[in-house]
């Protein structure tokens, strides 16, 4: 809860904080009033709007604090005296900080002189991929338009926008970091998300970043460290209570469940196999989200050979994540179930068939669009989660599915597959419903579980879900 305190000839609004290395509450200064213009604006005796701007903007820079405005607006009329009459806020307020900053980057540039001293150069060096980010950003600063004044970009005469503005990354400069991940720039994306973190210590999703970056460059064990950071950072921004249905109607749990989720499937990689159903067993129970961890579940069962556990888990969530209908078949072989098993593996071919056919060793063209690109891309991750198991892959399964891959059967429907999506892509205007409807058939699992005639296995049914398991954006 939010309060007002004194500070000299000054009017705060703080709060109390816990300190972690001291474990003492200290205050927080979550905003500052510096004159009696100021004061009589925000308790709305100024012009008409003032108060509920300023109460609105302070409220969006803190959004886990509690502000009782009533109690505060009092408080700031009982100290009204303290203030001085005017106050110089274009150098203070609006400059004040940011010179101070620039001038102390200033000094350090200039005074690290390469040309004078091996050890500067080898600063220079060892920053070199830092500055050259930092350079680009302010060329991105520097090179941003003139904006016609708005309701959201005006500001008033004691610059509330500038000094409520909230503490974290801007969604810029994560968008312009996070496109150097999408597009594999590794080496500078890390670089980016490091000093972001550095500079902003509640910045999660850095810290998801950089563990999906480990991830990428098949570095587990380091995307292990990287996620428990998330979740740890992620655990400081939760608020005090979330109920179970609030976990995902409230943006402020994202980190901490992106963090779980990616710590499963890091740990699956690692072959940690017990800490990551452990770790499922938490996003089920703390993040309502089952639906994620069956698909970890199903990653790991299958790795360990845990064949009825694997089959369970996959079909819990192949109608939703048809990919998932893959690890189903394989469980389901291994279980002596071949008519379920060749439903499965028709209904993951006729879904996900780059990520089908690169587990069983087939050869695609270059993806001509985003969707095969997302099809090939989920194939490598899953032949990566899936390691331990295709390694020990018995040669009995590798004649079966290659025997599926080969059947005239699948590749006649995959051949009508390919023909009426691309009849559906054509049609800009919408008027070819049949090519649609068709599409959605033969993607759909009642077709793969009839497929195949009376060898075909009863039809399987998992619960209605709403969403589909996935790795790092949760939003």
């Amino acid at each position: 809860m939010a309060y007002v305190r004194r500070r000299g000839n000054q009017i705060a609004i703080v709060r109390g904080v816990r300190s972690p290395e001291t474990k003492k509450v200290e205050q927080q200064i979550l905003f500052t009033i510096y004159s009696k213009g100021e004061a009589m604006a925000a308790l709305g005796r100024g012009a008409e709007g003032d108060a509920s701007r300023f109460q609105s903007l302070v409220e969006h820079a803190h959004p886990d604090v509690r502000f009782d405005w009533r109690a505060i607006s009092r408080a700031i009329a009982e100290n009204l005296e303290v203030l001085p009459e005017t106050y110089d806020y274009p150098s203070t307020r609006l400059g004040a900080a940011f010179r101070r900053e620039l001038l102390a980057f200033t000094r350090q540039i200039v005074l690290t002189d390469p040309l004078g001293s091996a050890a500067a150069r080898l600063l220079v060096d060892e920053q070199r991929e830092t500055l050259e980010y930092l350079r680009e950003l302010i060329g991105r600063r520097l090179a941003a338009p003139p904006q016609a004044e708005t309701k959201w970009t005006t500001e008033n005469a004691w610059y509330w926008r500038f000094a409520a503005r909230p503490a974290d990354v801007p969604p810029d400069v994560e968008e312009h970091a996070a496109g150097l991940y999408e597009r594999q720039e590794y080496r500078r994306a890390a670089v980016a998300f490091h000093l972001l973190i550095e500079a902003f210590p509640d910045y999660a999703e850095g810290h998801n970043y950089l563990g999906l970056i480990a991830l990428d460059r098949r570095r587990a064990e380091e995307a292990v460290e990287h996620f428990e950071r998330t979740i740890e950072v992620g655990r400081r921004l939760l608020p005090r209570r979330v109920p179970r249905s609030g976990w995902w109607s409230d943006h402020r749990t994202r980190p901490y469940m992106r963090g779980l989720r990616n710590l499963a499937l890091a740990l699956v990689e690692a072959k940690r196999y017990e800490e990551a159903l452990t770790t499922c067993d938490r996003l089920a129970s703390e993040c309502d989200d089952a639906i994620t961890a069956a698909a970890h579940r199903a990653a790991a069962y299958l790795d360990t050979g845990r064949w009825r556990e694997a089959l369970d888990a996959a079909r819990y969530i192949h109608q939703i994540s048809p990919g998932e209908s893959l690890l189903a078949a394989f469980a389901a072989f291994e279980l002596g179930r071949e008519g379920e098993a060749r439903a499965l593996f028709l209904h993951a071919v006729l879904n996900k068939p780059r990520t089908v056919g690169g587990l069983l060793g087939a050869r695609f063209a270059r993806p001509r669009d985003r969707e095969e690109a997302v099809d090939h891309n989920d194939g490598v991750l899953l032949a990566r989660t899936l390691d331990d198991f295709l390694r020990r892959r018995r040669p009995a399964s590798r004649r079966f599915f290659g025997g599926l891959w080969d059947h005239p059967m699948v590749k006649d429907r995959l051949e009508e597959m390919a023909l009426v999506t691309a009849r559906w892509q054509a049609d800009c205007r919408g008027r070819d419903r049949a090519a649609f409807d068709r599409m959605q058939e033969l993607r759909s699992w009642e077709f793969a579980s009839r497929a195949w005639g009376p060898e075909g296995p009863p039809s399987v049914t998992s619960p209605p879900l709403a969403s589909r398991p996935g790795r790092g954006r949760l939003h």
